[in-house]
């Protein structure tokens, strides 16, 4: 009896800390920890970028519309992926629709690869050909392309509902859009990122250039007469370093995924493991909070009106302080 009492306590302790490493969802608790801290940053930045640039009115520009777009879909993305994962697959037997969770899961991932497809298009266009950027990018243009990349993602989520009932169907348009939504916006958002790279390089020396070359014709010249080209190389180069991270960073979290997707129709590939799944949603998570750190950092409009929120916030608290003081 004795040996039986201990070999049941081993078992109750042994279960209590399995119990102690896992959450309620069956979750390692460094997954669950970092994928709720991920997913509050994500929410909370993406909101207030959509609250910032719909209330005011100097950031409501051509490229500031992509970028809210792409805020959207990216708190989409906040909203729908980690807290689906820990409240509604431990309760499949309970009624909670799984398959209709996926589908808004994958539609806004996709969405958000479209929209930062169409946001680097349009710093693309208006980096290199700036002349045919001012005649083609209307307002109806920016509706255009906004509304096809969020028609796509929608498209190609809720139609395998059509084709559940066909695995041969569900299998080659899961490869398609696998191929369409992931593999060819990774090598083309890839490749454009080491185009504006070689730009901004040859800004840089051109700029330089400029500048010595007006040293050299007048050694009086004043600073005002060299602002012109330095602000125009830091504009340039300014919008190439935003574009730049954000693409970078979708190319850092986003290959996994590529890779597991294409893994899925190869016949020499491994299955992953569950690890690599949690390091994947995380990754998919971490790249919608960290765009709205890129924009308070390196877009000058969104960091302008972010110091001037700050700065006012600062002088109220001043002024409240000193009203007090008065009253005292």
């Amino acid at each position: 009896m004795n040996r039986m009492s201990r070999h049941l306590n081993v078992t109750e302790q042994a279960n209590l800390t399995n119990l102690k490493m896992l959450d309620n969802s069956g979750k390692p608790q460094w997954f669950t920890v970092l994928g709720w801290l991920l997913t509050a940053l994500a929410f909370t930045g993406n909101i207030f970028i959509i609250i910032l640039i719909a209330s005011k009115t100097r950031l409501q520009c051509i490229t500031n519309w992509f970028l809210l777009s792409l805020s959207v879909a990216d708190l989409g993305v906040s909203l729908s992926l980690y807290p689906g994962l820990y409240f509604c697959l431990p309760n499949v037997e309970n009624g909670c629709h799984h398959i209709l969770l996926a589908i808004f899961q994958w539609v806004f991932l996709y969405a958000s690869v479209t929209n930062l497809s169409v946001l680097a298009l349009d710093r693309y266009m208006a980096i290199v050909k700036p002349f045919v950027y001012a005649s083609f990018m209307s307002k109806n243009c920016v509706l255009a392309f906004i509304s096809m990349a969020w028609i796509l993602p929608f498209v190609a989520g809720f139609v395998p509902l059509t084709l559940i009932q066909t695995k041969d169907g569900i299998r080659y348009f899961t490869f398609v859009a696998a191929i369409v939504f992931e593999l060819i916006p990774w090598v083309s958002l890839l490749l454009t990122t080491i185009q504006l790279l070689f730009i901004a390089r040859k800004h840089v020396r051109e700029r330089s250039a400029v500048v010595k070359q007006l040293r050299y014709n007048d050694s009086t010249t004043t600073g005002t007469e060299n602002t012109p080209p330095l602000r125009q190389g830091n504009r340039a180069r300014n919008s190439i370093a935003f574009i730049v991270f954000v693409v970078t960073f979708y190319i850092l979290c986003y290959s996994l995924t590529s890779v597991k997707s294409m893994c899925q129709f190869l016949p020499f590939c491994p299955t992953p493991s569950k690890n690599v799944e949690q390091v994947q949603q995380l990754l998919l998570i971490a790249n919608s909070a960290f765009n709205p750190l890129v924009y308070g950092l390196l877009k000058q409009d969104i960091k302008r009106e972010i110091s001037k929120l700050v700065h006012c916030g600062c002088f109220k608290r001043q002024l409240s302080s000193f009203q007090m003081e008065q009253r005292c």
